[in-house]
């Protein structure tokens, strides 16, 4: 998902759940900050100390970076494709599924966060695990490690939208063919390299084959994507997390699956999520529009002005600053650092996928 989903569609269903506007913000700039976290020098703490940031994003063909395998666990696996842990190999079991009730990997990382809400960096957590959740609607099929299992046979690869959008995407698959021809065709065994950005796109339907079949339970259709019903979907786990979260819950209680909108949003998020649009700040334009006019929930003060602001949770606002603990770019680090931390030592461990 891009940031029309991971910051303004954040804040929405946040702001539906309950949140006041100052929180929805934190938590949505940290779900999109999740993309922007690319800083891997120390901050120096006013001589104190040093912080070193974590890395949750590269740029999907970055080579040079993504090559390395260590890397793949630490930054594309647990911030981007979360194991889904079904299947009969260990290889297979890395492959990101929905962030469904019946995924104890998922549903560990969303204990975690309803876990930790008391902390400081509380409301940083959540907006961290909320882009995890998100990308499992859209990445879902796909491993954030390279494997071969990523591959897909190019030429199946096609949208089946019709009208004004078969003239952009048939631009995207000239330009994505003519990548294949050269010599980065290793780029397409991680993640979804291999289907370009077709698994971000909100409004868009469309199919491919795989080199070779996941193996996964047949009641994933992988290979056929509806992405507005997928991406709606995920608005309402979200949302049940949200609420959780709301409500002071400390894990999700048993039987706890997907919070449904009423109807009148229901409509608005789908209209959303299903308007064709392939500029993303147009898509961003759009949920902003719905944010302001109250379709969604009614408008506080701070709903008609959210905007994405990365500037304060650069790392650089901590350098040889005296307040640095107070920051969003602090809280941002502590909440990371313990997302992964937990993931590679307690989460993927206890399903038997890392022994530690």
């Amino acid at each position: 998902m891009q940031k029309d989903m991971h910051f303004y569609g954040t804040y929405a269903v946040a702001r539906i759940a309950g949140f006041p506007p100052p929180e929805a913000k934190v938590v949505a700039t940290a779900a999109q900050f999740v993309d922007d976290s690319l800083l891997a020098e120390p901050v120096s703490l006013s001589g104190q100390g040093f912080l070193l940031p974590v890395v949750s994003s590269h740029g999907m063909f970055e080579l040079a970076k993504n090559s390395n395998t260590i890397d793949q666990w630490q930054v594309w696996l647990p911030f981007h494709f979360l194991p889904g842990n079904q299947g009969n190999d260990a290889e297979r079991r890395l492959i990101c599924l929905w962030g469904e009730p019946d995924n104890p990997v998922v549903e560990a990382v969303l204990n975690l966060s309803l876990g930790e809400r008391r902390k400081a960096y509380g409301l940083h957590l959540l907006g961290v695990v909320s882009h995890v959740l998100q990308d499992t609607y859209s990445h879902y099929g796909f491993c954030g490690m390279a494997t071969d299992r990523n591959r897909i046979h190019q030429k199946t690869l096609s949208a089946l939208n019709r009208g004004s959008l078969k003239a952009w995407v048939d631009a995207v698959l000239k330009h994505f063919s003519a990548r294949f021809a050269g010599s980065v065709a290793e780029e397409t065994r991680l993640g979804h390299a291999s289907v370009a950005t077709f698994p971000d796109l909100p409004y868009l339907k469309w199919r491919f084959r795989y080199e070779e079949a996941p193996g996964l339970d047949p009641g994933y259709d992988l290979e056929n994507r509806d992405n507005p019903k997928s991406y709606y979907r995920s608005c309402t786990r979200l949302h049940a997390l949200f609420r959780a979260y709301r409500n002071g819950l400390s894990s999700m209680e048993k039987g706890t699956g997907h919070a449904a909108f009423d109807q009148k949003t229901a409509s608005a998020i789908r209209a959303i999520l299903g308007k064709v649009e392939p500029e993303g700040e147009k898509r961003c334009a759009l949920w902003r529009k719905r944010i302001a006019d109250g379709s969604l929930f009614p408008v506080l003060p701070g709903d008609e002005s959210v905007a994405y602001d990365v500037a304060p949770w650069r790392f650089a606002v901590m350098e040889n600053n005296a307040g640095a603990a107070l920051t969003d770019a602090y809280h941002f680090s502590r909440a990371a650092r313990r997302y992964l931390d937990a993931v590679l030592t307690e989460i993927l461990p206890g399903a038997n996928l890392l022994i530690v």
